[in-house]
C-alpha cells in the first residue's frame, strides 16, 4: 500500500471537506456549493463511501490529499506530511525529516514562534504587555484562544529557533527577523493569523503607545495573502456555518472583542475591503454578511467596495451601523449589546440612501433626480430579478418615486449597463482575450468537463457491473475503440489495462453515475446504457462510413454492397 494510500484509507474526506463548507445530506452523498468556483446551485459531491469529493461544474476532484492541496494551495509532500500526522503515521518518505533538518519548514517555523511569543506574554519579565491586554479589556482566556503574545527580546526567539535547527538564512528570509540581531515585532504585541487548518501563516504586531504605524503585518508570501486571509475565520467557521451569518469587522480587536462577547461568528479583513476571494472563501460557511466596519471616511469607502464585490454572489448584504461612530471593539466594551445591531442593520439601498443623502440634497427634484439614477445604477448590474424588484421597492419607499416610473429607469439604465457590457466582451474577443461572464450555472465551465461517452460507458460498467452487457451488446471489435476519439478510458477497461489514473477517473465517473440515478431503478440504469451504446455504435459506423469512401471505388458494384449493408447496420442500430 502507497503512503497516499494509507492515509486516505484512515482519513474521511467529509470530515476534511465539512472544516471548509457546510455539506448537506443528499440522499448517499454529500452537497454544497463549490469551494473552488462561485456558484448558485450545487454541484460539489463528497462521497463517504468512495472518499471522494468532485465538482461537477469545474471539475476539481480528488480524495483527501488531493483536496487540501487544492483548497490549501500547498504541494502534495506538504498535504500528505499534515493528514499523516492527523492519522498517526509515520511518513515513509524522509520529506518531513529532511525539511526539519535543513530547517526550512515554514509551518514549523510558524507554529514554534507562535508558541514562544505566547509563553513570552505570561512571563514575570513582561508583566507591562499582559497588563496593557487585560486593561485593555482581554481576558485571559482570549488571549490563550488567539494565541496572543509578545516579543521581549530582539534576539532570544532568533536563539530558540536556530536551536531547533532552522537555517539562519530561512530564518532572516521568513519575515520574522530584520536581521539576526533583531526580532522584527520586538516590543510589540503579536497577533498570529492562522489560515482554516489552524496553521499560522503570518504576524500582525500592535505597538502600546501612540506610535505609528499602530499594526502592522508580515510580508507576503507563498502561504500567506492577505486579499485570501480572514483574521479568526479558523475559529469562527464553525459558528458561521452554522448561522449561515458573518460579521466583518476593521481591526483584529474588534474580532477578538466580539468573540470574547459571544459574537463568535466575527472576522477581520486584513486589507480595506473584501475582495472576490475573501468572498469565495465566505461562500463555503455564510449566506448573509453583516459589514461592520468603521464610519470614518476612508472604511466607508471601503464598505462601498466591499458591497461591489459582493454584488451578484448569492449573499445577502446588510451594513451595521454603530452609534457615536465607535467600533465593535469600544461599544462592546461601554456595555453594548452587538447583536442588537443586527436587527437595525441597513440594506445595501439603505446604506447607499444614506451615505448618498448626505452629498445630494433630496428636498430639491433635480438631486432626488440624480439619486435615483445612481441608486439605480447598481441595481441595473444584478443579475436576479428577484433582487432587482426588491431593491427597487426599497428605492420607492426610500426616495418616494412611483415603482412604475422607478421600473421604466431602470430599463434604460439596465440597456446601457448590457450594451456596455457587451462592448468590453467584443473588446476582449479582438485583443485576444477570452471573455467568459460566468453564468449561476457554470455553462462554460460545465462544458469543458462533460465526460465523452465511452467514458460514461466506462463509468457504467465499473459502477453497475455491465462489462458483461457491453460484450454481449457491443456490435464492434474492442480494438475498434481505438478509432473513436476519447475512448481510451474504455478501451483499457475492457482489455484490462488500467492504471492508477483510470481508477481515479472510474471513481469520478461513478459518483456522477451515482448522483444522477439516485432514484432510479435498475431497468431505467439499463436502459440509459444501452442508449450510451447506440450512440458509441453510430459513431463507430460514422468512421466506416468515412473509411469505405477513401478505400473503395463509389462507381464499383463492391461499393454500392457494402454501403448497402452500413445502412442496414445503423437502421438495426437506431431501432435496437
Amino acid at each position: 500500500m502507497s503512503l497516499a494510500q494509507d492515509i486516505e484509507s484512515r482519513i474521511q474526506i467529509l470530515d476534511i471537506v465539512n472544516r471548509y463548507v457546510a455539506t448537506k445530506k443528499a440522499w448517499v452523498n454529500y452537497k454544497w456549493l463549490c469551494p473552488f468556483h462561485s456558484e448558485k446551485t450545487a454541484s460539489f459531491v463528497i462521497s463517504p463511501q468512495k472518499n471522494i469529493a468532485h465538482c461537477f461544474s469545474c471539475g476539481k476532484w480528488g480524495g483527501p490529499i488531493n483536496f487540501l492541496m487544492e483548497i490549501e494551495k500547498i504541494d502534495f509532500r506538504e498535504a500528505a506530511s499534515i493528514l499523516a500526522k492527523e492519522a498517526g503515521i509515520e511518513m515513509s518518505t524522509n520529506f518531513a525529516r529532511e525539511k526539519a533538518e535543513n530547517g526550512q519548514d515554514i509551518y514549523a517555523l510558524y507554529r514554534a514562534a507562535t508558541e514562544w511569543y505566547h509563553r513570552m506574554i505570561y512571563h514575570t519579565e513582561n508583566e507591562r504587555a499582559l497588563t496593557y491586554m487585560l486593561e485593555r479589556g482581554i481576558t485571559r482566556e482570549t488571549i490563550d484562544r488567539f494565541q496572543l503574545g509578545y516579543s521581549s527580546s530582539p534576539r532570544d526567539l532568533l536563539y530558540e529557533l536556530k536551536e531547533k535547527w532552522f537555517d539562519t538564512k530561512f530564518l532572516i528570509d521568513s519575515g520574522l527577523f530584520v536581521s539576526e540581531t533583531r526580532d522584527k515585532f520586538y516590543g510589540r504585541i503579536i497577533f498570529p493569523i492562522a489560515n482554516t487548518m489552524w496553521h499560522t501563516v503570518a504576524f500582525t504586531w500592535r505597538v502600546m503607545d501612540d506610535s505609528l504605524p499602530k499594526y502592522l503585518n508580515s510580508p507576503v508570501s507563498h502561504i500567506f495573502d492577505k486579499s485570501s486571509i480572514l483574521y479568526g475565520l479558523h475559529l469562527a467557521k464553525q459558528s458561521i456555518a452554522k448561522s449561515g451569518e458573518v460579521y466583518i469587522v476593521e481591526w483584529q480587536m474588534d474580532t477578538i472583542a466580539l468573540h470574547q462577547a459571544g459574537v463568535d461568528n466575527a472576522v477581520w479583513i486584513s486589507g480595506t475591503a473584501l475582495t472576490k476571494e475573501h468572498i469565495r472563501i465566505l461562500r463555503r460557511f455564510a449566506k448573509t454578511v453583516y459589514l461592520a466596519l468603521d464610519s470614518d471616511n476612508a472604511w466607508v469607502k471601503a464598505t462601498f467596495s466591499s458591497i461591489e464585490n459582493l454584488l451578484n454572489e448569492d449573499i445577502e448584504i446588510k451594513v451595521i451601523h454603530i452609534p457615536n461612530g465607535k467600533d465593535p471593539d469600544e461599544y462592546t466594551k461601554s456595555g453594548g449589546d452587538f447583536r442588537v445591531l443586527r436587527e437595525s442593520s441597513l440594506s445595501v439601498v439603505d446604506f447607499y440612501l444614506r451615505e448618498w443623502g448626505r452629498e445630494y440634497d433630496i428636498t430639491t427634484l433635480v438631486w432626488k433626480k440624480k439619486l435615483t439614477e445612481k441608486c439605480l445604477e447598481v441595481v441595473a448590474r444584478l443579475g436576479s430579478q428577484v433582487e432587482v424588484d426588491f431593491y427597487l421597492q426599497e428605492i420607492s419607499r426610500g426616495l418616494g418615486v412611483s415603482m412604475e416610473a422607478l421600473y421604466s429607469e431602470y430599463k434604460k439604465i439596465r440597456q446601457s449597463v448590457m450594451r456596455k457590457k457587451r462592448e468590453e466582451a467584443n473588446g476582449d474577443k479582438r485583443n485576444g482575450t477570452p471573455s467568459t461572464e460566468e453564468d449561476g450555472n457554470n455553462q462554460t465551465i460545465k462544458q469543458s468537463n462533460t465526460p465523452t461517452i465511452s467514458d460514461l460507458i466506462a463509468g457504467y460498467i465499473f459502477q453497475y457491473d455491465f462489462l458483461d452487457l457491453f460484450f454481449q451488446e457491443f456490435r464492434y471489435n474492442t480494438a475498434d475503440l481505438e478509432r473513436v476519439h476519447g475512448s481510451g478510458l474504455l478501451s483499457r477497461l475492457t482489455s484490462q489495462r488500467l492504471d492508477s489514473e483510470d481508477n481515479e477517473a472510474l471513481h469520478i465517473l461513478s459518483l456522477r453515475l451515482e448522483e444522477e440515478h439516485a432514484l432510479a431503478n435498475p431497468e431505467l440504469i439499463r436502459r440509459a446504457f444501452r442508449d450510451l451504446l447506440r450512440m458509441l455504435h453510430l459513431d463507430l459506423l460514422r468512421l466506416e462510413k468515412e473509411a469505405l469512401l477513401t478505400s473503395v471505388d463509389t462507381n464499383s458494384p463492391e461499393y454500392l454492397r457494402l454501403y448497402s449493408e452500413l445502412i442496414q447496420k445503423e437502421k438495426s442500430f437506431r431501432v435496437s
